[in-house]
């Protein structure tokens, strides 16, 4: 096996002649400089030398040199392989003193191997070596050598200076990829530190969470570091009736497909609702190693959306509400009109005259809680005037006093506000607010206890008005009833305006009154809030919106009626057949000539057959095809002098708005007594100027 000694400077290219010469059969031995491989070959002459000419201590031109002036050397085949020196003057110079080959890098191995059998072959064949030039020749070779070396030194020079203008462009480039680099590191974090969800990205082969931003700490109330530490840290936090749920349902998790609404607990016990989503993330293959997430704190999303849900169940119940309450007004106004006509034919003695009395009883019992239903679906006519709240509390304070008794402490704040701190409310129902809030109140303190009644100025924002349901910015007057009584858990509070819901014993209470102040305040245009606690006692916060409109001069005083009688003659409109038989009876029993019709359409017909005044149009709001209004508007087109009554079982949009009487309507709502219709009517045409249609 022949030995070779490489002298190479570059290891990977050591490397790479050793694998292909020892791969043909050749022991290889290495040199990293023409010093060192001198050294080895007088110690252990080779049967073939590789070398580089471009090298450290002793380049190959130096190295070929003393190796063919060496006795024991200048016959072992010497081979040039170079891939800096490769002009043909650079190849001339190097067989001037004596290689036996020059191979330009980089050779195919296959042609490579060739040409050092070719030398071989030659060495085997007894070819004479290589001549070098005489002695007397020295001074040129010398100055060739030296002139090849100054040109190789001005190449790598100028390639010196392309290589540093090439690695100062680099350098640039870095600097400004690392600037480019850190700037958006810098916005990952202040978008991972300022925003409120969280967000993960977490290893599925590792089992490890490799990034959680802070919104975890603060919304979990666990930290970061944890959940570093073991990925099912945040699992930890799960509400008990969610962990079966939850748990089973991170089978998904590994399909990186996870959607999820749970509730955690945080140290502190607080609750929170949280919705999370996770997504895929796929290597080059297409496999899901990753799983990228977010988890967001729907915690007043949830609170919005079951006001909401709130708010639309008692919207349907208020609208069931009222048209049973409209239907009832319609039957108990047939009930109290024939009772009352039959007390007033009948004897006091006769036994008949009791039971009719107390149906009669039965009946206004029955109106009052008809009112309260219309009251709570805010269907009530509201006679509202500009007034300081403060004053109405004020007058109610004795009798509050006398309503709660003795072992109940009251205490009225009423701060002053500014004058123009004014509400637009009807006072009676403002009243009514106060007594139910009151009587709840007493009841709730069995054993004595105190009532804060407070009124004040406030300001809600554009925060508080976004957190609860149909609440509008802006300045308010509150109303504020505290009690220091047994309280309500959250399933009662989220029940404590329904009709016909109590808490107190079968026969202690309607379950009316809290839905009648409901039903008030919202008509009101306010705003209420109840907040308790068992044990700690209760606070309904009741807000009113401050008005800017001047108070109305003080209301006409009817003139006293010398009669309930007539003899004028009425235009009755009234779509139920047994309330218009009614009315016709009353007010025919009563002097006057009275025309009825089921609808608009039969009333203009009789308008237009009968050539006698028609006095008063007395007619139902909401009927089929024409409503009252639009009956009143076009009679006034014919017969303008014809005053104006109208007659509902609730209040609707055309004649009222927001359900408060507009000015120089007459309105009379049912259910209806004979006196009431009839004194009312007798009101109307004896004070025209005051019931004239509206102009359009």
């Amino acid at each position: 096996m022949k030995r070779v000694l490489i002298v190479e400077d570059k290891e990977e290219n050591s490397y790479y002649l050793n694998a292909l010469l020892s791969g043909h059969g050749y022991e290889v031995d290495t040199a990293r400089h023409g010093a060192e491989a001198l050294i080895k070959a007088r110690h252990a002459p080779p049967g073939l030398v590789i070398s580089d000419l471009l090298m450290p201590v002793m380049d190959g031109y130096t190295l070929l040199r003393h190796w063919k002036s060496d006795e024991r050397l200048k016959k072992i085949p010497f081979v040039v392989y170079t891939a800096t020196y490769t002009e043909p003057e650079d190849e001339q110079l190097a067989l001037r003193l004596g290689a036996d080959a020059f191979i330009l890098k980089p050779a195919e191995p296959d042609q490579f191997i060739a040409r050092l059998r070719a030398v071989e072959s030659r060495q085997s064949a007894a070819v004479p070596p290589r001549q070098t030039k005489p002695v007397q020749d020295e001074t040129g070779l010398l100055r060739e050598y030296s002139e090849t070396l100054i040109r190789k030194l001005e190449e790598k020079t100028l390639q010196l200076e392309e290589s540093n203008r090439l690695l100062q462009r680099d350098v640039a480039a870095r600097q400004l990829a690392e600037v480019a680099l850190r700037e958006s590191e810098e916005r990952f974090r202040q978008l991972a530190e300022s925003v409120d969800d969280v967000f993960w990205l977490s290893d599925l082969q590792h089992e490890q969470v490799i990034y959680v931003n802070p919104a975890y700490a603060r919304i979990w109330g666990r930290s970061c570091e944890g959940l570093y530490a073991s990925a099912d840290d945040w699992l930890h936090g799960l509400h008990a009736e969610d962990q079966p749920r939850v748990r089973a349902s991170l089978a998904a998790y590994a399909t990186g497909s996870w959607n999820e609404i749970y509730r955690i607990v945080r140290p502190d016990g607080s609750v929170r609702w949280i919705r999370t989503s996770a997504y895929p993330v796929r290597d080059a293959n297409g496999r899901v190693y990753r799983v990228a997430g977010v988890s967001r704190d729907i915690t007043e999303y949830r609170r919005l959306e079951e006001q909401l849900r709130q708010a639309q169940k008692m919207e349907a119940i208020g609208r069931l509400a009222g048209g049973v309450a409209h239907d009832f007004n319609n039957l108990l106004s047939v009930i109290l009109t024939y009772t009352s006509l039959a007390l007033d034919e009948l004897n006091p003695d006769e036994p008949i005259h009791a039971d009719i009395a107390e149906v009669h009883r039965a009946g206004e019992r029955a109106v009052a809680l008809t009112r309260q239903l219309l009251a709570f679906s805010r269907q009530q006519v509201l006679a509202s005037e500009v007034l300081d709240l403060r004053a109405i509390i004020c007058d109610l304070e004795k009798m509050l006093c006398r309503l709660l008794g003795e072992d109940v402490e009251l205490s009225v704040l009423t701060g002053h506000g500014p004058p123009e701190s004014k509400v637009h409310v009807d006072p009676s129902q403002v009243a009514q607010i106060v007594m139910n809030l009151a009587v709840n109140a007493r009841d709730a303190m069995p054993d004595g206890g105190k009532l804060t009644i407070e009124v004040r100025d406030v300001t809600l924002d554009a925060a508080y008005a976004a957190a609860h349901v149909g609440v509008t910015a802006g300045r308010y007057v509150l109303l504020a009833v505290t009690d220091t009584g047994v309280g309500m858990d959250a399933a009662v509070r989220e029940r404590v305006f329904e009709p016909f819901f109590t808490t107190k014993e079968a026969g202690k209470g309607t379950g009316l009154g809290l839905s009648t102040v409901f039903g008030i305040v919202k008509q009101s245009r306010g705003h209420i809030q109840v907040y308790s606690e068992p044990g700690v006692g209760t606070v309904f916060k009741v807000y009113f919106p401050c008005t800017t409109r001047a108070a109305e001069t003080a209301s006409r005083v009817p003139t006293a009626l010398v009669t309930l009688r007539g003899s004028e003659t009425i235009l009755l409109v009234e779509d139920d057949d047994q309330v218009r038989a009614m009315n016709c009876t009353v007010l025919r029993r009563n002097g006057y000539t009275v025309l009825d019709a089921p609808d608009g359409n039969g009333a203009l017909r009789l308008s237009e057959g009968y050539g006698a005044p028609i006095h008063l149009l007395l007619t139902d709001v909401v009927m089929p095809r024409m409503s009252g209004r639009d009956l009143a508007q076009r009679l006034a087109s014919t017969r303008p002098e014809t005053q104006l009554l109208y007659i509902s079982g609730y209040t609707e949009s055309t004649i009222v708005h927001h359900g408060v009487l507009e000015p120089g309507v007459a309105f009379l709502q049912k259910p209806i007594t004979p006196e009431a219709l009839l004194r009312k009517v007798r009101e109307v045409l004896t004070e025209p100027a005051a019931n004239e249609p509206e102009a359009q």
